[in-house]
């Protein structure tokens, strides 16, 4: 692998170009958006820092018991909570028909012994089955299997770190499989961060973080042309996660047999 020399960064100069739209199938913003003008030209903000890069373009039992679970993380949210509906209209009358909901064993959160080794950081071809914690492999078989038994047509996953919830939708057949879990995480993940989103961080500590973990991303490039091309594609909503994005699995929510949290460490 050749080595490459980095630019050197004066100061922490944000760039914003604010013409992205992200695809409803993939993910739903809950919160409610607010629409920032679209600039002609590549808008710049200059803050103390590095440049930060902004290219715009278990078990659910029915019906659900009064109380809720939190999360099983130990920290509390760095980001605003989502709020809002969680399970779509069309599909609440049908979940409330369905008896207990388990999460394939594949995906299930366990704090200890994580279900499946990956990084959700880099695409799901790079997922293993952690054989410490079941004898399943992460085949194509395994792949093409339901993500809930019963099987459900949608999920929504939320997480402490993400002011979003990124909705699973089946898309090869009338259930979410494991493989649609993996892919549309993936790819809601690489939807470009904005700077209303990044600006909503509750404090200059966080926006320090997520500049930070956007930073050491690009610097994961195996060649100049490589991390050029990263920074150019600027900040992604995985930095928001500050460097939390090993795979720990999905836990229940209570809150609807679609609605689990996505916890990572």
């Amino acid at each position: 692998m050749d080595s490459f020399v980095l630019p050197i960064i004066p100061s922490h100069t944000v760039l914003f170009t604010d013409n992205y739209s992200p695809r409803q199938a993939i993910l739903e913003l809950t919160r409610t958006r607010i629409l920032s003008p679209t600039p002609s030209t590549t808008d710049t903000i200059t803050m103390p820092g590095k440049h930060v890069r902004f290219n715009e373009e278990n078990i659910f039992y029915s019906p659900a018991p009064s109380e809720s679970t939190p999360s099983p993380s130990t920290s509390e949210s760095s980001l605003p909570s989502s709020t809002g509906p969680i399970t779509p209209p069309q599909f609440r009358e049908f979940f409330m028909q369905l008896g207990p909901v388990a999460i394939h064993p594949i995906l299930a959160y366990d704090p200890y012994v994580f279900p499946i080794n990956y990084d959700i950081s880099y695409p799901p071809n790079t997922a293993r089955a952690n054989i410490r914690a079941s004898p399943i492999n992460l085949d194509t078989h395994c792949l093409a299997q339901p993500a809930t038994n019963p099987p459900i047509p949608v999920l929504s996953l939320q997480n402490d770190f993400l002011p979003w919830r990124c909705e699973i939708r089946a898309s090869t057949t009338h259930y979410v499989t494991v493989e649609d879990v993996l892919i549309q995480l993936y790819r809601f993940l690489r939807t470009p961060g904005t700077r209303v989103e990044f600006k909503a961080a509750p404090s200059q500590h966080v926006r320090d973080a997520i500049a930070e973990t956007y930073h050491n991303r690009c610097l994961r490039a195996s060649s100049a042309d490589a991390y050029a091309e990263e920074q150019r594609k600027g900040l992604k909503r995985v930095d928001f996660l500050m460097g939390r994005t090993t795979f720990m699995g999905l836990s229940s929510t209570k809150l609807g047999p679609d609605a689990w949290v996505l916890n990572l460490q």
